[in-house]
């Protein structure tokens, strides 16, 4: 048998998407590979263009890599299981066989193609290292680069917004109706003061009094709102005692914002236009999501909030109204809005902290006490 002119089943695979399209284009008979009897089977070669669109998110390497059919089945769970746990390196063979099927020998032995026999490594996350300088130029140069083209290999006109960035804006945005509620907290840490916050005084403070933070610069006015009260008051990290003041603020129009909750990879390689740029763009979204999660400390610097800020500069431009990401002292989440006026004060209540619950892991011997985030080091300077 020639291993390039077999037929695959859908058995062959636990990918949905290949599942479904050889049901769908196959007919009923015997799998060369699997041995199942009275299923779905195609021939290779209609397999070949679709496995040889995913090959470009690697790159050949040296024997300290991967085959490729261990990165396909390890980043994205391709084969199933009678496949993968077949003896005499079936995964393999039947992975190139597929990527070999439907080229003239003479073609694939020109150089046009990689030795799908080689070892291979996953690309870097070079997206990451690029938005990190393009943040850094932007707020060092006094933030007159927002407009470069980004990024570099794909080069749109220097007035224009990137219509990559902002296509995965569009695929990650969700829209607030009316009635929504959100909650912000505020410790009453003025301890000579008897009269509670009013609500005029839980909306976003004035830019004279604004600190920088991972959506806003200083002396720049964000509103940041929590999903659910027990967010918000993890946020504000009172301490056991304290009196905290939880406001209830109410959507008054359908607002537009982007969440970086699920940046996750798409679920199937297969049929994916620009594959490689959305697995950029979620390894980016997913570092940003951290970065906005983790708490501003008293004493950072301000500069390693360069690349969350830069982030929400072009949310803002794009004419979104915030932006939602998760959060590290929380179950829920958290949303900066951009503009106040969008939004309601309803209510404020007083609650009082009767406890407070750590659950904690003691560091090994060589483990820093502190996990820089993926920027923090660019800017400790």
């Amino acid at each position: 048998m020639n291993p390039e002119n077999s037929y695959a089943c859908h058995r062959c695979f636990k990918d949905k998407v290949l599942f479904e399209f050889i049901r769908q284009k196959g007919q009923r008979g015997w799998c060369n590979w699997c041995g199942a009897r009275n299923v779905y089977v195609v021939p290779l070669y209609e397999l070949g263009d679709i496995f040889r669109d995913v090959i470009p998110i690697y790159s050949p390497g040296d024997i300290n890599g991967d085959r490729l059919s261990y990165l396909l089945q390890e980043d994205w769970n391709v084969f199933s299981e009678r496949i993968e746990q077949s003896p005499d390196n079936l995964m393999q063979e039947l992975t190139v066989s597929i990527l070999k099927a439907g080229l003239d020998p003479k073609d694939y032995h020109s150089g046009d193609y990689p030795d799908y026999n080689d070892f291979f490594y996953r690309k870097e996350e070079w997206l990451v290292g690029h938005w990190q300088d393009k943040a850094e130029a932007y707020f060092l140069n006094g933030q007159k680069r927002l407009k470069e083209s980004f990024p570099s290999i794909h080069r749109e006109p220097i007035d224009d917004l990137p219509d990559q960035l902002e296509a995965a804006f569009e695929d990650l945005s969700r829209t607030y109706e009316p009635d929504h509620i959100l909650y912000r907290a505020r410790i009453h840490d003025e301890r000579l003061r008897n009269e509670r916050f009013s609500l005029s005084e839980m909306g976003m403070p004035p830019p004279e009094k604004s600190t920088a933070g991972r959506a806003n610069r200083k002396s720049e006015s964000v509103l940041y709102l929590a999903n659910n009260a027990r967010t918000a008051l993890a946020e504000v990290r009172a301490w056991k005692g304290m009196a905290v003041a939880i406001a209830r603020f109410q959507i008054k129009k359908p607002l537009s914002v982007v969440s970086l909750l699920n940046c996750d990879m798409p679920e199937s390689p297969f049929f994916q236009e620009y594959l490689e740029w959305k697995i950029q763009l979620g390894a980016l979204f997913d570092r940003l999501a951290e970065e906005l999660s983790q708490p501003a400390l008293p004493n950072e610097d301000e500069n390693i909030y360069f690349s969350t800020q830069y982030l929400c500069d072009w949310i803002n431009k794009s004419g979104y109204d915030g932006i939602e990401y998760p959060s590290a002292m929380g179950a829920g989440y958290n949303v900066a809005l951009f503009r106040s006026d969008h939004v309601e004060p309803l209510d404020v209540r007083y609650f009082r902290v009767k406890d407070i619950i750590h659950k904690y892991d003691e560091l090994v011997r060589d483990e820093l006490p502190y996990e820089e985030g993926p920027f923090d080091y660019l800017f400790m300077k």
